[in-house]
């Protein structure tokens, strides 16, 4: 029985090993949304996969739907996205926080395109753009906000219609969070409890 093989990009957020060679990863899809998939035999030195799937990947995925999860049959790697922030410590932690933050929030299979492509385009900004501290914090803000918002967990309060309508990353736009951390703060926090997860 041939089965039919679905293709997507995503960002491989993390990585559990499973039994000897495998590996179970849970990825984040422009196509599909949040997916755990399993990998045969990754783990082994000869596994064409094996660097193509590292954490904090960005990747073309070929993937085969079984009866209860996805296999990955084929995977190239464009990005990954340790090395291109060109090693500032900063901008992985930033990263990171990111990453855990979907795993918490984003539940089941369903495509988000707004979702994906604020993080594609955050991504890209922190890659290509030079931050001090005080941008790189707001980018933070900027960052969690859309993601909480497009996810449906934040309002479009009046204060934030600026920030939440758009998809603009340019450090002009992002220095514009600066007078309003505190409150962005205080919104995000309020927003992640109320999500009780």
């Amino acid at each position: 029985m041939t089965h039919h093989i679905y293709h997507t990009e995503g960002f491989v957020l993390s990585g559990e090993s499973v039994g000897e060679a495998n590996k179970y990863f849970s990825i984040f899809t422009k196509d599909f949304g949040m997916i755990g998939a399993t990998a045969q035999g990754v783990r082994l030195l000869k596994s064409k996969l094996r660097y193509s799937l590292q954490d904090y990947s960005y990747s073309r995925i070929s993937l085969v739907k079984g009866k209860y999860i996805w296999r990955i049959v084929g995977a190239i790697k464009e990005n990954d996205l340790r090395r291109s922030l060109n090693g500032s410590r900063d901008k992985f932690e930033l990263l990171a926080k990111t990453f855990a933050l979907l795993l918490r929030l984003v539940r089941g299979e369903e495509k988000n395109e707004i979702l994906f492509s604020h993080v594609s385009s955050a991504c890209e900004f922190l890659e290509k753009e030079n931050l001090d501290e005080s941008l790189l914090r707001n980018c933070e803000y900027l960052l969690i906000m859309r993601i909480l918002h497009s996810l449906g967990y934040m309002a479009e309060s009046a204060d934030f219609k600026e920030f939440l309508s758009s998809a603009v990353w340019t450090k002009d736009f992002v220095s514009k969070m600066s007078p309003l951390g505190r409150d962005a703060v205080l919104q995000i926090n309020k927003a992640l409890k109320e999500t009780q997860l």
